[in-house]
């Protein structure tokens, strides 16, 4: 009878086991879902952290030629010239750009104003991100004249 008994014993532990643990998981599953509805009831919504505050980047100054990324320092329609054929292409979808010498940089700025001086020798004051001056400023170089 020993072996009987033990084995009433393993079924009732085993089924009191199952029903406790059974008992948690429901438990924790109304939980959840009590604080979800509760949220949402009240309105609150997790946030993200605000980004901390960005780094003022200094205005650096450039000086090149206003040209566009198609062309680059070498435009390719003799019959424009140079104003023209930035002009051109940049009506055609290219983007604004600073050449000196083997270094070129996209404009991102006032496009009205950067027209204006197409084609010229400039001055740029902006900031640098990437290769994208972000321009803050923007002049016509003008070179002394020997006498």
């Amino acid at each position: 009878m020993g072996v009987q008994n033990r084995s009433w014993l393993q079924l009732l532990a085993f089924f009191a086991f199952a029903s406790l643990a059974s008992s948690l998981l429901l438990a924790a599953l109304f939980a959840g879902v009590t604080v979800v509805v509760a949220g949402r009831e009240s309105g609150h919504t997790h946030t993200e952290q605000p980004a901390p505050a960005s780094v003022e980047q200094p205005h650096l100054t450039f000086s090149g030629v206003i040209t566009d990324a198609h062309c680059g320092a070498r435009h390719t329609d003799p019959d424009q010239g140079a104003t023209g054929c930035v002009r051109m292409c940049v009506h055609n979808g290219s983007k604004y750009s600073i050449v000196d010498g083997d270094v070129a940089y996209e404009l991102a700025g006032d496009p009205i104003e950067i027209n204006r001086l197409a084609g010229q020798r400039v001055v740029v004051t902006g900031v640098l991100d990437g290769d994208v001056i972000k321009v803050h400023q923007i002049s016509e170089l003008l070179l002394a004249s020997t006498p």
